[in-house]
């Protein structure tokens, strides 16, 4: 029915950076008028926009939005103006049978393969935030040569996707099932990748002083696969993705993997990425039969630290302030790095820090182990410089033990590291959840 399929609104945020407009002055306004749906849309969930008229300081548009197959929320939307790629509409919004009424304000970003949608009412409910994907081929810097047609966007149903990995169906909860968005087929992390000997890791962190970090940490015998972007308050600039083969995140030695196009997204809080990529950067074989939607992977699903649900989660919880209290008196002038780095078989966190002797570098994984290296003295201008000392690994029985709260200490983490998906708040805070 559409050349593009795409999944639910409620809380559908698409990594794409809207920290700055992409192309700022050189779209096309009028190419963007036509029919979009969310991410993965069924029929009983979905969102839809109409770009009914688009130019360089106006638009008008028409939306729906349906969840459990209740379209609980009637939008009235007004002529808004456009200033480049960002546009303002103004909307009334009303219960079907009229019982309550407020008005509100829509937000729509141009994007070069998207337009980026959130609705929020006076009163200052978050009511809609998401992705919407045209169904229709979008050239956002050509002129269009005709006018532009509508479709019924309420999808069908049965549209699903199944997977078959290693001979055998891959089974998923209910409410989440893989989705295809712009041809590409997209899987909730945890419910193929544990099948294939994938532990899977969520982390939220301060990066800097005005920026956050996420990061999407996939590890299989001594390949691991990580997403990675930052973002403020203004938004979210787009994800990463590296490959280390032998090293930990903390080396430089990892390769990129282009995924400009193949974004991860947000389906009712819980992530999805493009299983292509990530299932061949672990060396598996991936097939698409198109006529009965399947994919079939075959790889080699053993991995040599493989864990379970519960371990996994404990890593994941693995805080900054965790590592930091297995520090002791020993080391002065601690230097702190909050980014969270893995090893095939860890996690483990980095501090600058000096001994009785030297400037060390502290390497504190997940239980308390901890590596001290002495860092190699600045090189004289006539001499090489020295090769670092071999780590020194302390158990955390030598040294001073966090209590059994610290232990366990996950305070660091946010609402992606719970069992369930939880919804955004009303201010539209973004929240994820990767499990299934």
């Amino acid at each position: 029915m559409f050349k593009k399929t795409a999944a639910i609104a409620a809380a559908v945020t698409a990594a794409v950076s809207v920290m700055q407009p992409v192309h700022a002055n050189t779209f096309v306004n009028e190419a963007f008028a036509g029919s979009y749906l969310s991410a993965g849309a069924t029929s009983d969930n979905f969102a839809s926009l109409d770009i009914l008229s688009c130019t360089d300081s106006s638009v008008s548009v028409s939306f729906r939005f349906v969840k459990n197959n209740n379209e609980q929320l009637i939008y009235t939307c007004y002529d808004g103006v456009m200033n480049d790629n960002i546009g303002t509409v103004r909307f009334t919004v009303s219960y079907q049978d009229g019982s309550y009424v407020s008005d509100g304000t829509m937000s729509i970003t141009l994007d070069s393969w998207c337009v980026k949608l959130s609705c929020d009412s006076d009163q200052g409910q978050h009511l809609f935030d998401g992705i919407m994907y045209p169904q229709f081929e979008l050239d956002p810097y050509s002129a269009p040569s005709q006018p532009p047609t509508f479709t019924n966007t309420t999808p069908s149903p049965g549209s699903g996707v199944s997977v078959v990995l290693n001979n055998e169906t891959v089974s998923f909860p209910n409410g989440i099932s893989p989705v295809i968005l712009d041809d590409h087929t997209y899987v909730p992390l945890r419910s193929v990748f544990d099948s294939m000997g994938i532990n899977v890791y969520w982390d939220e962190y301060q990066k800097t002083s005005i920026l956050k970090a996420q990061s999407i940490t996939c590890t299989k015998n001594s390949t691991i696969v990580q997403f990675a972007r930052t973002f403020n308050e203004t938004g979210y600039n787009v994800w990463s993705l590296k490959k280390w083969d032998g090293a930990d995140t903390s080396s430089s030695s990892y390769s990129d993997i282009s995924i400009t196009e193949l974004q991860p997204v947000i389906i009712e809080s819980s992530s999805y990425v493009p299983l292509r990529v990530v299932s061949e950067a672990f060396g598996a074989d991936v097939t698409w039969d198109g006529d009965t939607k399947t994919v079939y992977i075959n790889c080699d699903a053993s991995n040599a630290y493989k864990y379970d649900a519960e371990t996994i989660k404990n890593i994941e919880n693995y805080s900054f302030d965790t590592a930091r209290s297995y520090i002791t008196a020993d080391f002065t002038s601690v230097i702190p790095d909050q980014t969270p780095y893995y090893a095939c078989d860890t996690k483990f966190y980095l501090f600058g820090a000096r001994d009785q002797w030297n400037e060390v570098t502290l390497r504190i994984s997940y239980g308390g182990y901890i590596d001290v290296t002495a860092n190699a003295p600045a090189a004289a201008s006539d001499t090489n410089t020295a090769d670092a000392a071999e780590p020194d690994t302390v158990s955390p029985s030598d040294s001073a033990a966090p209590s059994a709260d610290a232990a366990q200490d996950g305070s660091a983490q946010d609402a992606e590291n719970t069992d369930t998906g939880s919804e955004p708040d009303a201010s539209g805070t973004e929240t994820e959840d990767i499990t299934e």
